[in-house]
């Protein structure tokens, strides 16, 4: 494989910039879209194709692209099929977001000012907030919405992570928590010791790309597992230091 063409800066892993998606027909319509705003932005692109028994022959053509079809729908798992190296730059990515045209540079920049080691980041987010009646439960933090500084979450979206290689799950731990992928995420990360942070962002920066639909199986809700549901008790469970805590930027600048 190739060295990186991807400029970041001193302190960003070296590997390669990577971008993982899957989609489904239902899809079919937008998802391109995604493609246009990602593939310049990183060395390789992956797209898995739930339930699809031949890719698009342009996107198989394109040397940058690894297209699979499946005819299994393995909902957002798929963005776990294929192991990153451990110094690769990995980003999960959906396949109905308006990504801008600096989504890759600017989220490598604020992920590096807070440092790669022991973090995994992102956008969409969740964190649980204990306490007495009215404030216990979970808090959602939307992609779309502004964040001033970075925040300490206990679960990141999975479409919207970036981690280093090394933080990327395998599918065959992943798998419990098909239709869940957030969950697992969340988890497998906890228990390796790594946080998760919502990156800082304006208004509007990400958004839902026009004309998302809620056609397909893949948009089906299943029903939580046991291990999901078990999954979900320890990350509220285990209370970790950073959680709803605002983190400063860890690299001085001179």
């Amino acid at each position: 494989m190739p060295d990186s063409r991807i400029p970041r800066p001193d302190g960003a892993p070296m590997g390669l910039v990577r971008a993982h998606l899957a989609t489904f027909p239902g899809r079919a319509g937008i998802f391109r879209q995604v493609v246009k705003a990602i593939l310049p932005q990183v060395d390789r692109l992956v797209i898995v194709f739930n339930e699809m028994d031949q890719a698009p022959a342009d996107l198989q053509a394109d040397p940058r692209i690894e297209a699979i079809t499946t005819d299994r729908d393995t909902k957002d798992l798929g963005r776990f099929l294929v192991r990153p190296q451990p110094d690769d730059i990995v980003f999960l990515i959906d396949d109905d977001i308006a990504y801008p045209a600096d989504y890759v540079a600017r989220s490598i920049e604020r992920a590096t000012a807070i440092g790669w080691e022991g973090n995994v980041f992102g956008y969409a987010a969740s964190d649980f907030r204990h306490g007495g009646e009215g404030e216990r439960g979970w808090r959602r933090i939307r992609p779309d919405a502004a964040l001033p500084q970075p925040l300490g979450v206990r679960m990141l979206g999975t479409g919207t992570v970036l981690a280093r290689g090394d933080a990327i799950p395998a599918i065959s731990g992943m798998a419990p928590y098909l239709g869940h992928a957030d969950v697992g995420f969340a988890l497998l990360n906890h228990r390796a010791g790594r946080r998760a942070w919502a990156l800082p962002r304006e208004s509007r920066w990400l958004a839902d790309l026009p004309g998302k639909g809620q056609e397909g199986l893949s948009l089906s809700r299943r029903e939580p597992s046991l291990p999901v549901v078990a999954g979900i008790r320890e990350l509220i469970d285990g209370r970790p230091e950073h959680a709803d805590q605002p983190q400063q930027p860890a690299v001085s600048r001179s």
